[in-house]
């Protein structure tokens, strides 16, 4: 009974930090290199992402095991720059916000950046075969307030908490040109890796190591040119437990 005790306290703080920070598959666009070198993009992207995150916590430096929030619900406004380091490589470079909701919380959005790069390893007429990497980073914090009533403490405890992690998405795969619009998709990894800590008067109450449930996956999404060096994309990400939709617009120059 004190070890359900103490899961639910363990479930409720880490759920709490939810309405401040951000866990979300970024759309990825098409898995090849689509600068020409010297060239430069610029756009933005926003995702919407459905997951459930694992949590092995400890209370007070005490193991209280693991914890699975189901259905965090994401939202992630990215503005992005490229380069073509040469046609068949490029970088990219990210920045924005985003936000996340778990049950009755609903959060800010918080700081969001990363980086990432595409090659394109094999080309025959309008199929292009490539791969790409990219990673961000969230780091938030926040003062939620919970309820230690059941081990004898206050009933709300203002509590200094702080998120930081990182994520990281691998995929390879086909891009067929169809004359002004594009299918692409493959399969893909998807990495999460970060931890929680919540301060009470400069002492440690909660810490918890996050990651996420499933690893492997897949997406599929389609690119329409708008105008002349502009096009738009929607894509959708899938792993075991976890799912996102992405929609952006990009520009090259």
């Amino acid at each position: 009974m004190k070890k359900r005790m103490l899961l639910l306290v363990v479930a409720l703080m880490v759920a709490g930090l939810w309405s401040s920070s951000a866990l979300a598959l970024d759309p990825m666009g098409p898995p090849m290199a689509s600068l020409e070198q010297g060239k430069f993009s610029a756009g933005f992207d926003y995702a919407y992402g459905d997951m459930d995150i694992e949590a092995d916590s400890s209370l007070l430096g005490v193991d209280v095991g693991s914890t699975t929030f189901k259905g965090v619900k994401t939202n992630r406004i990215l503005a992005n720059i490229g380069y073509g380091v040469s046609d068949d490589w490029e970088v990219y470079l990210r920045l924005g916000g985003a936000n996340a909701e778990h049950e009755e919380f609903d959060g800010d959005y918080g700081f969001a950046y990363g980086f990432g790069t595409k090659v394109t390893f094999a080309k025959d007429n309008n199929l292009s075969w490539g791969a790409l990497f990219q990673m961000g980073w969230t780091k938030t914090e926040d003062s939620p307030t919970v309820d230690l009533s059941d081990f004898g403490g206050p009933a709300a405890v203002s509590t200094d908490a702080e998120v930081d992690f990182y994520d990281i998405q691998i995929a390879v795969g086909p891009t067929y040109d169809m004359e002004g619009w594009r299918i692409y998709g493959g399969p893909m990894l998807h990495f999460l890796v970060g931890d929680v800590d919540y301060d009470v008067a400069g002492v440690n109450l909660l810490s918890a190591d996050i990651k996420e449930e499933s690893v492997f996956g897949g997406y599929v999404g389609a690119q329409f040119d708008i105008a002349e060096n502009a096009s738009c994309h929607i894509e959708y990400q899938l792993t075991g437990d976890a799912s996102g939709i992405g929609v952006g617009v990009v520009w090259k120059f």
